[in-house]
């Protein structure tokens, strides 16, 4: 009976109940549990949709079987992902009248572009889009309208590509770490498969940050 396990329904007459009765300590105790719970499981859920979110959206950045240049793939990174909501910041921000708080979504979004660049900053993990072997793999899944799930993503090379040269200690060649080596190769995907250019390059995402520095000149000299 002592290690009973307490929920609401348990709790006889905890309607009316005295603040300072110990029934009313019993549902304090079971209502914070069951917050906990709620934030655990929210949180479980928020990691594991961010855990696809991102391999799914370099999986349909992909036009081609080709895997990229690491300049390229940096390109992608800053030029496109981390600015994927640029466009309905800015959207929030002229609809924001003078004197009036920023919108919760405003706020949110601010959010998820700051700690992005932040975690770009010292290495993001994203899968490897210059090995060809991982490229072709999840550009076949591309061409087949493959339903991604975690089983897929657990198959890919991870690796963690930071906007430095080099990480603190020295240790990552190009900003580039390695983090998993996935599974393509062993898969047979080591060699050109039907479409691709074999020795070619993917898409070239530096010109993107080109005309982003462009428009930035052009801007400074009005």
């Amino acid at each position: 009976m002592g290690n009973r396990h307490i929920t609401k329904k348990t709790i006889k007459g905890k309607e009316g109940l005295h603040p300072g009765s110990r029934k009313a300590a019993q549902l304090t105790r079971v209502n914070l549990r069951t917050d906990k719970l709620k934030q655990q499981a929210k949180a479980r859920k928020d990691y594991a949709e961010a855990k696809l979110q991102r391999p799914l959206f370099f999986l349909h950045a992909l036009s081609s079987p080709n895997p990229l240049s690491l300049p390229s793939l940096q390109a992608l990174i800053t030029e496109v992902y981390i600015a994927r909501h640029d466009d309905r910041i800015n959207e929030l921000i002229s609809e924001r009248r003078p004197g009036r708080p920023k919108s919760k979504e405003l706020l949110e979004l601010e959010e998820v572009k700051k700690r992005e660049m932040a975690e770009y900053d010292t290495g993001m993990e994203v899968p490897d889009l210059t090995d060809a072997p991982t490229v072709r793999l999840m550009y076949t899944w591309l061409t087949n309208d493959t339903s991604i799930a975690h089983s897929h993503v657990d198959l890919l090379r991870l690796i963690r590509v930071s906007a430095h040269h080099t990480t603190t200690d020295g240790s990552a060649e190009n900003g580039v770490v390695l983090v998993r080596k996935g599974r393509a190769e062993q898969m047979g995907l080591g060699v050109p498969i039907l479409g691709e250019d074999e020795g070619a390059e993917g898409e070239d995402w530096t010109e993107l940050m080109k005309e982003g520095k462009k428009e930035g000149m052009e801007v400074e000299s009005r």
